[in-house]
């Protein structure tokens, strides 16, 4: 006879949130980033439905990350909560200095990454081509223009210079623009316009001057600028060219920019299409330096694409667009750069500043991003005032005081969002300029981005590594900052509203796997090529090309942090986190690791470059719904060859040496 027990069943406690209905869950995530919902529901798996949820995940899409490449495919493919833990994952892994992908893609003599696409011209005489590939796509094959028959094509009577010079200018929405020189007898410089994918040149332009050339396109419109108007007062100014695509009409009125000062783009000047507008943006006012207590405005305007009229230009206040003043001290403008961009939630245009100051009563230096809002009135306000301000002299826009009256009552109060301190001389260790080669600041992550050389571990030669700093907001009470207290400092009142920077390196010294970690550092400084750097960066990725000289071929190495990024022929491996410098751990890291299964290291060491071993080789199968398959490469015949073609990108090459690495986090 079987003794009947009794079993008492204790049922699992939830904890409060747990509990919560899902409306209430969704008014509170209304005031968490991505990345902290992302975060969230790694801690329990009740919390799932944030991040997988369809109808939830588009609505946080739309609030928080609208005007990002996830959003817009999102709409295009219905997959919301696959676009929010992308943006999340990738804002992660910037800030962290994490990325899913790092290896070389190619080797050149000259290159652009432009959004996303790397343009990359082989000069191996008599062959000359351009190569351009789709690296946010992540495409498998790329377009490969044949140079000289191009030009031969565009400009028929170049045929008999054998030396010219061609290079990429700029590149958008399928259209290339290129700087085409050549001399017979005379100098003559063209600008090549065309789309290679259909092969169609849409036009060329024989320009008077290339002095800073530069050009902006989307897919209606193009506009290319010179730094070589001469004005009366000995000084050049920037000249405006603009193009309408569709029907190849080159604009007959010319866009003399006489109120924007400064030559050299990304550091003291910046111009941009977004949008249906053209921007441009300067942080200097006069053309002369006066040894005087003078307050500095940034000098920003816009105007429509398809009217690029002088009564059409708006212009940013001086109550709007003041920067600095004198007083704050001294720049080393050689750590300066200077850009705009569009934020991932609103699609608001900030102007972005890097300025390495002498702060005013303190010890020693520091880098500091600003950021500053461009904001315009409206054009039924604005067109009288902006019209007669572009004539103006250039005298009322230089902010200097008249007498010594005090200026502090003229200049507004920075808030704390928009002021994020970087390196300053305690920074340890600290690198010179010499050996910073990329400086860049990601305003949808809060994190400033830098290539070093680092050589503080002793190793020899050059050790290329990734270093971010990263700043999280405090939790207070509304209240207990001190933000209408004048007599505050203003550095104390930023600790109260920040914690310090979260800084990090990667690849790290020391790592369990450290074959894989010893081949990543080879791929980063790869032998042979330890000279002249160059390197270009946006939200989600960077391209930097190495060489011996800075006029020799170059490899070009690709870094992403896009974890939807995926190249073929990429061995996939565990991951390697970047290793924390300050005394906290990288804790916050593991333990998502660990709430989302992931903590176990790959241990299985990849083979050499033929792909073969335990690491598993992406191959040419069916790709994911997020990458578009490529069409098959066109057969070239001998006799009549088209100046641009289709076929494998140069890193899929058997006889290519280069290596790719994918890391899962």
């Amino acid at each position: 006879m079987w003794a009947s027990k009794s079993i008492v069943v204790t049922p699992q406690r939830t904890s409060g949130l747990q509990r919560l209905p899902y409306e209430i869950m969704a008014y509170i995530v209304k005031y968490l980033d991505l990345e902290d919902i992302f975060i969230l529901s790694l801690c329990s798996r009740h919390f799932q439905y944030l991040v997988r949820e369809e109808r939830f995940c588009k609505t946080l899409i739309n609030m928080k990350a609208s005007h990002t490449i996830e959003a817009d495919e999102a709409r295009r493919s219905g997959q919301f909560a696959r676009a929010l833990r992308r943006v999340a994952k990738r804002r992660q892994a910037l800030s962290q200095a994490s990325p899913y992908v790092v290896g070389i893609v190619g080797v050149a003599d000259t290159y652009e990454y432009i959004r996303g696409i790397l343009c990359y011209i082989i000069e191996s005489r008599p062959q000359r081509w351009l190569r351009i590939l789709d690296l946010h796509g992540s495409a498998s094959h790329e377009i490969v223009v044949d140079i000289p028959a191009l030009i031969r094509e565009a400009v028929p009577r170049s045929a008999k210079s054998r030396k010219y010079k061609f290079r990429v200018l700029y590149h958008s929405n399928g259209i290339t623009s290129c700087l085409f020189s050549f001399a017979l007898p005379t100098t003559e410089n063209w600008l090549l316009i065309f789309q290679a994918e259909e092969k169609k040149i849409v036009s060329q332009f024989r320009l008077d001057s290339t002095a800073k050339i530069f050009v902006r396109n989307n897919k209606e419109f193009l506009y290319f600028g010179t730094h070589s108007e001469e004005g009366a007062d000995g000084f050049k100014y920037w000249v405006l060219t603009g193009f309408r695509i569709e029907d190849r009409f080159w604009f007959p009125r010319k866009m003399h920019l006489t109120s924007v000062v400064g030559y050299d783009i990304g550091t003291t000047v910046c111009f941009e299409i977004i949008d249906n507008y053209f921007y441009g943006l300067s942080n200097q006012t006069d053309f002369e330096f006066r040894e005087t207590d003078w307050i500095s405005y940034y000098h920003c305007f816009r105007f429509p694409l398809h009217d690029p009229d002088r009564n059409n230009i708006q212009i940013m206040q001086k109550n709007k667009s003041w920067r600095r003043k004198h007083a704050e001290g001294p720049i080393d403008d050689r750590w300066g750069f200077l850009k705009l961009e569009k934020e991932e939630a609103s699609g608001k245009i900030n102007i972005i500043e890097s300025r390495k100051e002498w702060l005013a009563g303190k010890s020693g230096s520091r880098r500091t991003y600003y950021i500053t809002k461009v904001l315009f009135d409206s054009p039924e306000s604005a067109g009288e005032e902006n019209h007669t301000a572009i004539g103006a002299s250039r005298a009322s826009n230089r902010g200097v005081r008249v007498g010594n009256n005090p200026v502090d009552s003229d200049v507004p109060v920075r808030e704390p969002e928009n002021v994020h301190p970087g390196d300053d001389s305690s920074t340890t260790p600290a690198f010179t300029r010499s050996q910073t080669h990329l400086r860049s600041y990601q305003r949808c992550s809060n994190t400033y981005l830098d290539l070093v050389d680092d050589n503080s571990g002793g190793s020899t030669g050059r050790h290329l590594r990734l270093r971010t700093g990263h700043r999280k907001p405090k939790q207070q009470p509304l209240g207990t900052l001190l933000a209408s207290n004048e007599n505050i400092d203003f550095d104390e009142y930023m600790k109260q509203c920040y914690h310090p920077n979260e800084i990090y390196f990667w690849p790290p010294e020391q790592d369990q796997n450290q074959q894989l970690l010893d081949k990543i550092y080879k791929v980063l400084n790869p032998p042979g090529y330890l000279g002249s750097i160059t390197a270009f960066s946006d939200e989600r990725s960077l391209v930097y090309g190495t060489g011996e000289d800075a006029d020799g071929p170059k490899v070009l190495i690709y870094v992403s942090f896009d974890p939807a990024a995926r190249l073929s022929g990429m061995l996939r491996e565990g991951y390697i986190l970047s290793s924390q410098h300050n005394e906290m751990a990288s804790q916050s890291y593991s333990l998502a690791a660990q709430a989302s299964g992931t903590t176990k290291r790959f241990e299985d060491i990849i083979a050499e470059d033929t792909g073969k071993g335990k690491g598993k080789v992406i191959g040419d199968g069916p790709l994911p719904s997020y990458i578009s398959n490529p069409p098959d490469p066109e057969p070239v015949s001998a006799d009549c060859k088209p100046w641009a073609w289709l076929e494998k990108a140069m890193h899929r090459d058997p006889g290519f040496t280069g290596t790719l690495f994918t890391f899962a986090h």
